[in-house]
């Protein structure tokens, strides 16, 4: 039986899993591709399932909007709004609901914020996450007891991310942090609805992240294909999780379009005949 229980536990690691129905407000967001690599974080073994690399926003301006919900300006001037993936926040309106728009605005501040996401939800916003100068807004708010893990939606989250968050969670209730000084707080999805109480039956045991996979288990919504191509891994995982996707408008020389390409910025190969930007790649 305990071999058969953590069969159960690794499959539910690793399934796949449906966007957010969060009934906030009507939101925008954007579209956007990513690609499909055979490896975790960018490995080259054959042993390892296939993921799929999330799209990166990169951002001029950040505004934060409540516990688990901002608005970004690209580089472009286009504004955006993003969801907070993983994690639900206290309501403006509800208990603790000031508090945790403050720490979300804490750690955006001052900061060079990235928005790592593949999927859209039925509002159409991004659902992402924040990456304040490295550090990982979504998990912070959750470290702070500012918020709660989503665990209606956490199977679009990474294996890893889904321990991570859940653990961080455990923690600062286990502390009384944030929200958690309250002994019966309401959960936000609750309190939209109306209700006046939640069900707070916790499982408080922890999990080991170590092995977790940090690939998302399913293509983005900005797949114009929902196809899920694979491409050519990269030399190394490392060029790639650095590089910021770019058109060829941008792009100066074939052999950066052919990294461009090769890291999964496949928008640079409109015809999907393997040569990127054709007027400056040779066989183009």
């Amino acid at each position: 039986m305990k071999h058969l229980a953590i069969v159960g536990l690794v499959l539910a690691l690793i399934g796949c899993g449906g966007g957010y129905d969060d009934i906030d407000a009507m939101r925008d967001a954007t579209t956007g591709s990513t690609s499909v690599v055979n490896g975790n974080n960018g490995s080259n073994s054959d042993n390892t399932a296939k993921c799929y690399e999330p799209n990166v926003l990169n951002t001029t301006g950040t505004r934060v909007i409540d516990g688990d919900t901002v608005e970004v300006t690209q580089v472009s001037g286009q504004s955006e709004r993003v969801r907070l993936l993983g994690i639900d926040a206290p309501e403006s309106a509800q208990e603790y609901g000031i508090e945790s728009t403050t720490a979300l605005s804490q750690c955006v501040s001052k900061a060079i914020v990235t928005i790592e996401w593949t999927e859209r939800d039925r509002y159409d916003r991004l659902l992402g996450k924040v990456i304040a100068n490295n550090v990982d807004c979504n998990l912070n708010q959750l470290q702070e007891g500012a918020a709660w893990h989503y665990k209606e939606y956490q199977s679009s989250q990474t294996p890893y991310d889904r321990i991570a968050y859940a653990n961080a969670e455990i923690v600062a209730r286990s502390n009384g942090r944030g929200l958690w000084a309250n002994r019966y707080p309401i959960k936000p999805s609750d309190y939209r609805s109306g209700k006046n109480s939640s069900d707070l039956n916790f499982n408080n045991e922890r999990l080991t992240s170590k092995g977790a996979s940090k690939c998302y288990s399913k293509p983005s919504a900005g797949n114009s294909d929902g196809s899920g191509t694979i491409i050519p891994l990269p030399p190394t995982g490392a060029i790639c999780s650095n590089f910021i996707k770019k058109t060829c408008s941008q792009i100066t020389t074939c052999v950066e379009a052919q990294q461009q390409l090769a890291c999964g910025n496949i928008q640079i190969d409109g015809d999907k005949d393997g040569v990127p930007c054709e007027s400056i790649c040779p066989g183009g």
